[in-house]
């Protein structure tokens, strides 16, 4: 079987497109989420919520083509020193601002935030991705060391938080960092949001994620492009990773009010018209869909905060998640009724799969490709 033609991916892109707009259902009697970070007491009462440390974001476009990025830095006042978050998008989503309102409430709390465009265009091949990702991050880390008038760069508090076709980069990121000479720093927190696999790789080895990073895997139980698969496995193959140092989390939708909260594929994004770029094959239908909710800033947004909190601190998971609720809790609708919280795990057969574990798989970007399981053989044909 031949590869696909850059005719026929760009009709695979636009089925992928098509897949993940999912349809979103009309309101319900319950009014729109209490804000999860109020206390349970006053979940009827609506509070403004704490400023941010940083009134102003700086943001420098670096590099060329799909070993370009973005960095992001708080401002106002400017920090002499920060700690880093590289941000990993998804397939296809190389505006930053598809992600944008994520972006900047992780800037504005403190941190430098690195988005590798690790895409150009359909023309660049997942083989490409890894190498393009650590050569972005290797120049950043080094701009914001080096150059003049940068926040420089904590490079004992590194993140990788990712997404999608980013979620599995963020995972092998980190295996590469265990080498020395790849120029990656190894990540206190590895938060893999979706994690897909456009074309399996052997290499490298998830059993070389370093042992003191802290791993996050989380999946939607409604995320039909994806399923689940590629989330057990770097859950299960990062071995060196113990289990007091990783969790694993499946969102699960709740449409008891409006707007819905739907633990699909694109739930993570979120919109920012201030960071558009006006990139991307699907820019206006990508910036449409990314609207902001609670599951954002109760569910990804506050439990990436809490975890980066836990790796800054030194501390395990079995150390800082005492109180489940810390991870889990997502507020209350405004009849007061629960938010329907993640599931959370140290175990991921413990926890329900998603339907379509594998996802959809439109995607036969290679007639050879395969990966091997303890349990199954997976192909892509």
């Amino acid at each position: 079987m031949r590869a696909p033609g850059t005719a026929e991916k760009a009709l695979i892109v636009g089925l992928v497109a098509a897949a993940i707009a999912v349809p979103r259902p009309p309101a319900s009697r319950a009014g729109a989420v209490e804000d999860a970070s109020e206390p349970a007491a006053a979940k009827h009462a609506r509070s403004t919520p704490p400023p941010y440390p940083h009134a102003k974001v700086r943001r420098y476009d670096l590099g060329e083509g799909p070993r370009s990025y973005w960095i992001f830095e708080p401002a106002e006042p400017r920090p002499e020193r920060a700690p880093v978050v590289v941000f990993l998008h998804g397939w296809f989503a190389v505006n930053p601002a598809f992600y944008g309102a994520w972006i900047d409430h992780l800037v504005r709390s403190g941190r430098t935030v690195v988005f590798p465009r690790y895409q150009n265009d359909v023309g660049t091949l997942p083989k490409d991705f890894l190498p393009n990702a650590s050569a972005a991050i290797r120049d950043a880390l080094d701009v914001l060391a080096t150059g003049t008038g940068h926040v420089r760069p904590d490079f004992k508090d590194v993140a990788f938080i990712g997404h999608s076709a980013g979620g599995n980069l963020s995972a092998q990121l980190a295996a590469l960092s265990s080498d020395a000479h790849s120029g990656v720093p190894e990540p206190r927190l590895v938060f893999a949001l979706m994690p897909g696999e456009v074309l399996p790789a052997r290499e490298p080895t998830l059993d070389r994620i370093p042992a003191s990073t802290l791993l996050v895997v989380a999946v939607g139980e409604d995320d039909l492009l994806v399923g689940d698969i590629r989330g057990r496995q770097i859950f299960n193959e990062a071995t060196s990773v113990p289990r007091s140092r990783k969790r694993y989390l499946l969102f699960r939708s709740d449409r008891h009010g409006y707007p819905p909260l739907l633990a699909e594929h694109a739930a993570p994004t979120g919109a920012n018209d201030r960071l558009d770029t006006g990139e991307g094959l699907f820019r206006s239908f990508q910036m449409n869909l990314g609207s902001v909710n609670a599951l954002d800033r109760a569910g990804f947004w506050r439990i990436a905060d809490a975890a980066l909190a836990t790796a800054s601190a030194n501390q395990t998971f079995d150390d800082a998640i005492r109180d489940t609720d810390r991870f889990t809790h997502l507020g209350y609708w405004s009849d007061g009724r629960k938010v329907t919280p993640p599931l959370i795990s140290d175990n991921p057969s413990s926890l329900p799969r998603v339907s379509l574990p594998n996802g959809i798989r439109l995607i036969p970007w290679s007639a050879s490709a395969r990966i091997d399981e303890a349990s199954r053989e997976t192909r892509v044909r």
